[in-house]
């Protein structure tokens, strides 16, 4: 008698939290531009509802074994005025399943005037500017947690901080859970999270490319 399991191997299994913004990318503060890689908690970022505190800062690398073995893990890369004028302003590269917020006149049925967060993966092949990256070497991933979900931007471009919905505290590792449950008691036992930013999430998106 033989038996077929799927075999996992652990460490090329990524350390989980949702999202996640690539090394390099550039966010607003009171005191210019500064690299995602060198915020800190405490530090200030300019976000749609003001200065906002960072309060945790969370990183994981994938690697190019990683990406290989996962395609899905691989990042999007979002070229200069894939979504519209300035937006990004240069290469910017984000996690799969993390949110853009989106100008409603970029998508079908939507209202012009509307913004809509959307996971990155679902622009990916929309147009040239916006595609999975399977050529990097690796990529690393940060994640800001503030005290409330926010919209802030990188390399020019809105993007979302972390949201501790439930999927997203379901799906975090043991470090990043503990953590959570410390700076926010009782969010965890809850089991609801936080509520999103002011702007409709949307699952399933129709994108019009913008040319430059």
């Amino acid at each position: 008698m033989s038996f077929q399991g799927k075999i996992e191997i652990a460490e090329l299994l990524p350390r989980r939290f949702a999202g996640g913004i690539a090394e390099g990318a550039q966010l607003r503060t009171p005191c210019g531009l500064r690299r995602i890689e060198v915020v800190r908690p405490g530090d200030l970022i300019v976000t749609r509802r003001g200065l906002q505190p960072v309060q945790m800062v969370w990183k994981r690398r994938i690697t190019r074994e990683q990406i290989e073995t996962f395609p899905t893990l691989a990042p999007i890369r979002l070229k200069p005025r894939a979504i519209g004028p300035m937006m990004p302003q240069r290469d910017l590269l984000v996690a799969p399943d993390h949110r853009l917020l989106i100008p409603g006149f970029r998508l079908a049925g939507v209202e012009d005037s509307h913004l809509v967060l959307t996971e990155a993966r679902k622009l990916a092949g929309s147009s040239d500017a916006i595609y999975a990256d399977t050529t990097v070497e690796s990529v690393t991933y940060f994640q800001l947690v503030f005290e409330t979900h926010q919209v802030l931007t990188a390399n020019g471009l809105p993007v979302e901080s972390f949201l501790p919905d439930a999927a997203a505290i379901e799906a975090l590792g043991g470090e990043q859970r503990e953590a959570l449950e410390e700076r926010f008691p009782g969010l965890v036992a809850r089991g609801e999270g936080q509520q999103p930013a002011a702007f409709p999430i949307a699952s399933e998106v129709d994108y019009l490319p913008f040319y430059n």
